[in-house]
């Protein structure tokens, strides 16, 4: 986000506009709040690393990142001030090289833009099938809620990634383990109930770092793999027929646990040893630096 607004923002305007087109925001005041919801978010991640040389160096270039922010009025003050900042002070660099040794602690997808828009329009026709449908009214406004969450958390990826999508999808599917045995069979009996948790339970499965992490094994690492929408709209309607053969929503997560059988991404699978998307040159450098140092 740095860098595109760097690379693209005015210097002479205000600050402010600029960092909300990189995130992807309207352009609101308000809206501010979430870029220092971010940097509090990076310092947090960068504290769970573990054995990273010099860390207190670079927790220490997120301070000083912090500060700035902080001493100046993001909204109204020029961009340059920060630019200058960011570009002299490496901060890319090094939050580049943070983000890649998070990646191969933390395993987490990333869904292309392609991914995600086809993604979003999926789940805003469900929305329009499930507001025109004969659903009883109780169950419509609180699937439409989920689906919500569904959209906001796409709305959002560019900052929150897919955690935000992985919180929604079991926030549904954890609601219907309490509910389901009291809805009507009238709506548990209706295809586009089942066509709802199908996609729920797909996304879950989809962008865990592991099936199994949700009911709380610990996964195997595995290579960084780039996921399409049609290998989650295939395996969508796997998981749908098993939704339509199940009895709970439980015994469909059980039965739908292998349906997504993750490969390595074939463009990059040249090593074993390869767990995250290969660094950009001046992290690489800034890396071997690091390791050269004393």
């Amino acid at each position: 986000m740095l860098d595109e607004a760097v690379t693209e923002g005015d210097k002479n305007q205000a600050s402010g506009p600029i960092l909300l087109k990189a995130m992807k925001l309207s352009e609101q005041p308000q809206n501010i709040l979430d870029f220092y919801e971010l940097l509090s978010k990076a310092e947090e991640e960068a504290k769970k690393l573990k054995d990273l040389p010099k860390i207190s160096k670079y927790l220490q270039k997120l301070e000083e990142l912090y500060q700035v922010f902080v001493l100046n009025h993001v909204w109204s003050t020029q961009w340059q001030i920060f630019s200058v900042h960011i570009e002299n002070g490496g901060v890319l660099i090094t939050l580049d090289a943070l983000a890649n040794y998070f990646h191969s602690q933390h395993p987490a997808l990333f869904l292309e833009q392609d991914c995600l828009g086809k993604l979003s329009g999926e789940f805003e026709s469900l929305s329009c099938r499930i507001s025109e449908s004969d659903l009883s009214k109780e169950l419509k406004k609180f699937l439409i809620a989920r689906v919500e969450d569904i959209l906001e958390a796409i709305r959002r990826y560019s900052m929150d990634g897919t955690q935000r999508l992985e919180k929604a999808a079991q926030s549904l599917i954890s609601d219907l383990v309490m509910t389901e045995p009291s809805l009507k069979d009238k709506d548990k009996q209706n295809p586009l109930y089942n066509q709802v948790k199908a996609w729920f339970l797909s996304i879950l499965l989809y962008i865990a770092p592991s099936p199994y992490d949700i009911i709380g094994a610990v996964p195997d690492t595995y290579d960084f793999w780039i996921p399409k929408f049609e290998e989650l709209a295939a395996g969508h309607e796997k998981v749908e027929r098993i939704t339509c053969e199940t009895q709970t929503i439980q015994e469909a997560f059980s039965k739908a646990l292998n349906i997504f059988d993750r490969q390595p991404q074939k463009s990059i699978a040249g090593s074993k040893e390869l767990k995250s998307l290969p660094a950009s040159k001046e992290n690489l450098e800034a890396t071997r630096d690091d390791k050269s140092e004393p």
